[in-house]
């Protein structure tokens, strides 16, 4: 790979990983505060949940969903764990892409490049 590609290539993963990590989870957490009053009606109306979130102390009688407060918890984990996918994912990909390439070059793993300048070896 020339400079100028890997120059290139770093630039489109970087403005790519600003706008999965950073802006990703943000537009989550946006849409998820516009619709909280929809999210605790659909949370009266799945079996289990609202008296889930009764038994988590919502203060609320089971059949009344969830609380805004669980809402903004829900909607946190939901945000993170797609901040954390989008991040593995990218982790992953360039480990493999490593690999994949040592593999193609013929490559031998890491190897001890000072060896030869330090005293005593």
């Amino acid at each position: 790979m020339t400079w100028t590609r890997a120059i290139v290539v770093g630039s489109l993963i970087w403005i790519a990983a600003i706008l999965l990590l950073g802006q990703a989870p943000s537009v989550i957490i946006y849409k998820f505060d516009q619709y909280v009053a929809e999210i605790i009606d659909l949370s009266k109306r799945i079996p289990g949940v609202g008296s889930m979130c009764h038994a988590l102390g919502s203060g609320l009688p089971a059949d009344q969903g969830c609380n805004p407060s669980q809402i903004a918890i829900f909607r946190d984990i939901v945000a993170n764990t797609i901040q954390l996918t989008l991040l593995f994912a990218a982790l992953a990909g360039a480990y493999f892409w490593q690999v994949r390439k040592r593999k193609r070059v013929g490559g031998k793993g890491v190897q001890d490049v000072v060896k030869g300048y330090m005293s005593g070896k």
